[in-house]
């Protein structure tokens, strides 16, 4: 599989490349846990390479200036899974295992672009069977290759022509209700590493480049505008509902200024699973809600607006391991709906001002005419 990496974070000269490995650094545990798990098959390449992109971007590994080979294969060879099976479990050294990486990219098996060619490069790929709905593609930058399949690591969408009909159930009109979805900023911020998922699997307490961190230092961790809200972000959902013509503010926005959500008939909650406390309280006080993914309102932060931060303060087994909703919410619905990604037999039901739905429609929500006329129709 070929992995086309797309960063702000390379400096690309001329197609040439040195992968070299600063031994006065230490590379962070969940990214060795990473290692692990891709060896494994138990996480995608994209998830493996963040790591990798981590690496690069906090100088612990550097690229320049090696001449890249022509490629004579899309697949990764197994010695470097091998290897980051055994580097994960402490079997080879950082920098044997950084070897197996530089020969990804002079083997031009991983493909690194620089800002510049990011902006440039959207050059566009369709993906005919994605959705019966709507034009589906993905740009260059955001592809891998799988087995010689292109696969993408972000969706776009767009309208098809033949599809007027269609739309014309499922699009908010001038004539409707006002509706907001709740763009969960908050939430995809939190799930990028190290962080609140680095707190808790319990790697946090150790060294991260030089500077000893504590539980509490990954309790806080930064708000991230530049990257795709992706899976935990609810992506698709907010790409679809905007197209439809649905009004998008973010999770920012509703805590800055709690009053903005009565200015709508109804609103839509995605999987804003990490809000504030006044995010929370407008949210549940709004007479008309449905909370479009499980797991939301989870887990209780703190927003540092000046510093562009969040803390966490209560829920997801924190400060105590019995606590699992952070604000003891009474329609919790987290488990075990939220694992329920296929949603072949979906369902909303009822609480006292709104819906829930009893799965995580992420996957679907560009495929199922049904469940986009219900959203307009609630």
């Amino acid at each position: 599989m070929k992995i086309i990496f797309g960063s702000i974070f390379f400096l690309v000269l001329l197609g040439f490349f040195f992968v070299s490995y600063a031994d006065n650094q230490e590379i962070p545990e969940w990214v060795k846990n990473n290692a692990g798990w891709w060896a494994n098959d138990q996480i995608s390449d994209s998830v493996f390479i963040d790591g990798i992109e981590f690496l690069i971007k906090e100088k612990i590994i550097h690229v320049s200036n090696i001449e890249q080979n022509e490629s004579q294969t899309d697949d990764i060879p197994e010695w470097v899974k091998n290897n980051a099976g055994w580097w994960a479990n402490d079997q080879i050294s950082d920098s044997v295992f950084i070897d197996g990486i530089e020969f990804l990219i002079k083997e031009n098996i991983i493909i690194v672009y620089d800002e510049m060619k990011i902006i440039q490069n959207l050059k566009e790929y369709e993906y005919r069977g994605y959705s019966p709905l709507f034009r589906t593609f993905a740009y260059e930058k955001d592809l891998i290759f799988v087995n010689g399949e292109m696969i993408p690591l972000e969706l776009q969408f767009d309208f098809k022509l033949d599809k007027s009909e269609i739309y014309n159930e499922i699009k908010i009109g001038e004539e409707d209700e006002r509706v907001a979805i709740i763009i969960p900023i908050f939430t995809a911020s939190a799930y990028w590493e190290p962080g609140f998922y680095t707190f808790y699997r319990g790697e946090c307490d150790q060294e991260f480049h030089g500077v000893l961190f504590r539980d509490e230092d990954c309790l806080t961790t930064d708000i991230i505008y530049d990257k795709p809200l992706g899976y935990s972000g609810s992506s698709n959902a907010v790409k679809i509902l905007e197209l439809l013509g649905y009004e998008m503010i973010t999770d920012i926005d509703v805590h800055k200024d709690p009053s903005i959500l009565e200015s709508f008939d109804k609103i839509i909650v995605l999987h804003n699973e990490y809000v504030t406390k006044k995010e929370f309280d407008v949210i549940t006080s709004h007479p008309k809600v449905m909370f479009l993914y499980p797991n939301a309102l989870y887990a209780e932060i703190d927003f540092d607006q000046e510093l562009s931060k969040i803390t966490l303060i209560r829920g997801h087994n924190y400060p105590e391991i019995t606590i699992r909703n952070g604000f003891d919410w009474e329609y919790e619905n987290t488990h075990p709906y939220e694992f329920d990604n296929v949603c072949d037999d979906w369902n909303f039901y009822e609480i006292d001002y709104g819906v829930m739905l009893d799965c995580y429609p992420e996957n679907i929500i560009f495929t199922d005419k049904l469940l986009l006329k219900m959203i307009k129709e609630f």
